[in-house]
């Protein structure tokens, strides 16, 4: 009977494995699996989606530039003050727009920019600049961050990029769990002074064409743990457990019959 033990213990830990693995459909492992290769033309509506409006209380980074940078420097006082600070993504830095919908620029006063794309607020600014300088150019960017967690941790990224997909975020975000439940997926969105609670399938294609595709600044991305996420993570303690008992398992069966 003593010498059942080991292999039944073994046997049971392998079957538990199976068992676990054997629940999950493949399926529901990767995402868009429904999409077939091809091409596509971007719908209007998608695009439209990609472009973020300027809200109250958004940070913008705007730089002034011209062919003499000392007649523009102070027109660029944030950017002067990072280059003398040894943080470059200072989360306070930039102009705030104010619950007015307008920021206070050097020279200009109060400029109204709220619902304004970015592109939209530089030809502003510019334009009003144009009374005191001329060839000028000027770029404005919306300076935020997302939130991506799942059951584990969770990343705040900052948006350098206005178009960044929500395929983006989790790459750069670093906590991808390939057991996660990707067909729901939360998205928590403020716009306009509402919150919005969006729930996404990334299992399917249909993704491509939501208008949540695109992130916004403040977007708060949740992936749901997988119902055995807990076992089969390789950070799992009972995975390392079961690998471990498993392995000895192994090696008093060998050990055994020698």
């Amino acid at each position: 009977m003593n010498n059942m033990k080991p292999g039944i213990l073994y046997g049971a830990l392998l079957v538990m494995t199976v068992m676990f693995s054997s629940c999950l459909q493949t399926n529901k492992l990767y995402f868009f699996n429904d999409q077939k290769p091809g091409a596509q033309q971007l719908l209007d509506s998608v695009k439209q989606f990609a472009v973020q409006r300027i809200h109250a209380s958004d940070r913008l980074t705007i730089t002034v530039s011209s062919t003499d940078p000392s007649l523009t420097a102070y027109l660029n006082p944030f950017n002067l003050q990072l280059s003398q600070s040894s943080g470059n993504n200072n989360s306070s830095s930039g102009y705030l727009v104010g619950l007015n919908g307008a920021i206070e620029f050097p020279l200009l006063g109060k400029v109204p920019v709220e619902s304004l794309t970015t592109n939209e607020a530089a030809t502003l600014i510019k334009e009003r600049l144009s009374y005191f300088y001329k060839d000028l150019f000027v770029d404005v960017s919306l300076k935020g961050n997302v939130y991506v967690m799942n059951g584990r941790q969770g990343v705040l990224l900052p948006m350098f990029n206005e178009r960044m997909t929500i395929f983006e975020a989790l790459s750069q975000s670093g906590i991808q769990d390939p057991f996660d439940m990707k067909n729901q997926v939360w998205l928590v969105r403020e716009d306009s002074g509402r919150r919005y609670y969006n729930q996404l399938d990334l299992n399917s294609k249909s993704i491509f064409d939501s208008q949540y595709y695109y992130l916004h600044t403040n977007d708060m991305v949740y992936v749901k743990p997988g119902k055995y996420s807990w076992i089969l993570h390789p950070s799992s303690p009972i995975r390392g457990i079961v690998t471990i008992a498993a392995s000895i398992g192994a090696i008093i069966i060998a050990v055994k019959k020698l």
